[in-house]
C-alpha cells in the first residue's frame, strides 16, 4: 500500500507540475508577485559588471565542463542563465564578461547568449565571440586553463556557477590568491566541499536550479519555481503519509 502511494504521488507531481507552473506564471502576469526568499550570491553577480566598468577588467563566468548534450545538460543551463541575465546590460555598456567553458555545445549558446542583444538592435560590431573561450575538453584541463586566465587577465571577480566536481578548487584557489569576489555554484558534493572554504557565497544544489528566476525575474521562470515548492511539499506529504501506513501495516500484522 505504501509503495502503490508513493508511485501515485510521482504520478500526480509528473502531471501537476506544468499545469501548476502555467497557473502560478499567469498569476504573476497578473501582478501576483511572489515573495523569494533572499539569496545573496545572486545578488553578488548582479553587480559584477558594474565593477567591470570602473575597473577596467571583465567579470569572469564559469559555466563549468559540462555540455548541453548529456547528463549535466539542467545544470549547465541553469550556469548560462547567468550569462543570459547579464547580456543585455553587457551590451549597453561595452563591458561584457568573459565567459569560459570546457564543451563545444556550451561554447555555441554561451556565445549566443552574449550575441542576442547586439543582433536585436541590428548591429553586432559590438560582439566579440572571444568573450566566450573554450579552455580545455576535460575537467582538469578546463581547471588548469581557467587557473592561467584568473592570473593572466585580472577579472573583477570570479562567477562560477555550472557543471563542476573537485577540480573546481584549482579555480577557486587562484581566486583566492588573487583577492577576488567569488560566488560558486554546483550539485556536486565534491564540488561543494572544495568550494564553501574558497568562496565567499555558495548556491547549493537546487538554489543553483533557482538562478534563472531570480536574476530574469521572468513570469515563466518564477512560475516554474513556485510550481517546484508545491511539487516539494506535495511529495513531502506523500512520502510521510507513506511512512506512517507503513509502520502502522506493520503493527496490525
Amino acid at each position: 500500500m505504501a509503495q502503490q502511494l508513493v508511485q501515485i504521488g510521482l504520478i500526480v507531481v509528473v502531471l501537476v507540475l506544468p499545469i501548476a507552473s502555467w497557473v502560478f506564471s499567469l498569476a504573476i502576469r497578473r501582478g501576483r508577485v511572489p515573495q523569494l526568499r533572499p539569496l545573496p550570491a545572486l545578488d553578488i553577480v548582479q553587480g559584477q559588471l558594474g565593477r567591470g566598468i570602473e575597473t577596467g577588467h571583465p567579470a569572469h563566468i564559469s559555466i563549468g565542463a559540462g555540455g548541453i548534450a548529456g547528463e549535466d545538460t539542467l545544470v549547465t543551463l541553469a550556469g548560462a542563465s547567468i550569462v543570459d541575465s547579464v547580456a543585455q546590460e553587457a551590451a549597453d555598456t561595452g563591458a561584457p564578461p568573459t565567459v569560459t567553458v570546457a564543451d563545444g555545445t556550451a561554447l555555441i549558446l554561451a556565445q549566443d547568449m552574449l550575441r542576442r542583444p547586439h543582433t536585436r538592435r541590428g548591429d553586432i560590431s559590438g560582439y566579440d565571440p572571444l568573450d566566450v573561450q573554450l579552455l580545455g575538453v576535460t575537467p582538469f584541463q578546463y581547471a588548469a586553463g581557467a587557473l592561467e586566465f584568473i592570473g593572466h587577465a585580472h577579472p573583477v571577480s570570479n562567477v562560477m556557477i555550472g557543471s563542476f566536481g573537485p577540480e573546481v578548487g584549482l579555480i577557486a584557489e587562484q581566486g583566492v590568491r588573487e583577492g577576488l569576489t567569488q560566488v560558486g555554484g554546483s550539485v556536486d558534493a565534491r564540488a561543494l566541499a572544495v568550494l564553501h572554504p574558497s568562496v565567499d557565497h555558495l548556491l547549493i544544489g537546487e538554489d543553483v536550479f533557482a538562478a534563472p528566476a531570480y536574476l530574469d525575474q521572468r513570469p515563466s521562470h518564477l512560475g516554474r519555481l513556485q510550481a517546484q515548492d508545491l511539487t516539494r511539499f506535495v511529495l513531502v506529504g506523500v512520502i510521510l503519509l507513506a511512512v506512517i501506513l507503513q509502520a502502522l501495516e506493520t503493527l496490525l500484522r
